[in-house]
């Protein structure tokens, strides 16, 4: 069984097993493990990270090299959380979304673009409607 749900950029699926990965959380210490596995594998290394309940966004990284995550992100399928984790770290490298980010993006994670659309079908479930109906990860 497949659920189509609308997203800024089309249709995204979801499927049975991924909604009940969805009602699997992760723990804050499994998002702490992805951290660490992609610091190494990266080769950067975060001024701070911090998990908290963030109402707009996904997660942001500032230019200070302090990195935030949505504690929203433990309700999630373990690919999404990597997949916004990876991008945040990615941002310690280059700063914005241009060229060379979206290859690095590509290079570590080849299907990261399902991996977003995935993210933007969930972000209605989780985040505040008010001022970001699609989820940004910044």
């Amino acid at each position: 069984m497949q659920v189509k749900i609308e997203t800024q950029k089309g249709l995204a699926e979801i499927t049975k097993e991924e909604r009940f990965k969805i009602s699997q959380p992760l723990k804050k210490s499994d998002l702490l493990e992805i951290i660490d596995a992609w610091q190494e594998k990266l080769k950067v290394n975060p001024d701070r990270v911090q998990i908290r309940k963030m109402r707009n966004k996904w997660s942001s990284c500032s230019s200070k090299g302090n990195i935030t995550l949505n504690s929203e992100l433990t309700r999630l399928p373990r690919e999404i959380a990597e997949y916004v984790i990876v991008h945040e770290l990615l941002h310690l490298i280059v700063p914005n979304h241009g060229k060379t980010f979206k290859v690095l993006l590509s290079a570590y994670l080849p299907d990261w673009e399902e991996l977003h659309y995935k993210l933007a079908s969930c972000s209605s479930l989780f985040l505040s409607k008010t001022n970001n109906p699609h989820g940004k990860i910044k």
